[in-house]
């Protein structure tokens, strides 16, 4: 297991694994899961009333006029082809060790196996 430093709150998307939200309740982390049926908007209108971070694969949260990252306490889509477990556990917790907690806020992150972008624009390794 791994272990951090902070806890944090997220909100995982439906399209998210279960495996992947029990690991970070394990570890802590305050984790909801979206009910299911539940559009982009109200999962992102949810996520900014409760203070929580999106976890996605859902391209859609990329668009910041829909999703506008300064008005959320964090966006995180995942483009990882194919979406294994394993990998984007282990690609999250590295970024969850790179950042702190302050600079989740009004950020949208890009998590993909080469780097971890985020817009504002900045480049994480």
């Amino acid at each position: 297991m791994f272990s951090f430093k902070n806890k944090l709150k997220f909100i995982s998307d439906e399209n998210f694994p279960k495996a992947i939200n029990e690991l970070l309740s394990q570890e802590g982390h305050d984790i909801k899961e979206s009910p299911l049926g539940l559009t982009d908007k109200q999962l992102s209108k949810l996520s900014k009333s409760e203070s929580r971070i999106i976890l996605t694969f859902d391209k859609h949260f990329l668009n910041k006029r829909l999703f506008p990252p300064e008005e959320h306490f964090g966006i995180v889509v995942f483009k990882i082809t194919p979406p294994l477990i394993e990998t984007t556990f282990l690609l999250l917790t590295k970024l969850l060790k790179q950042i702190k907690d302050s600079e989740f806020k009004g950020r949208l992150f890009v998590v993909s196996p080469l780097r971890f972008l985020s817009y504002p624009d900045k480049l994480f390794k």
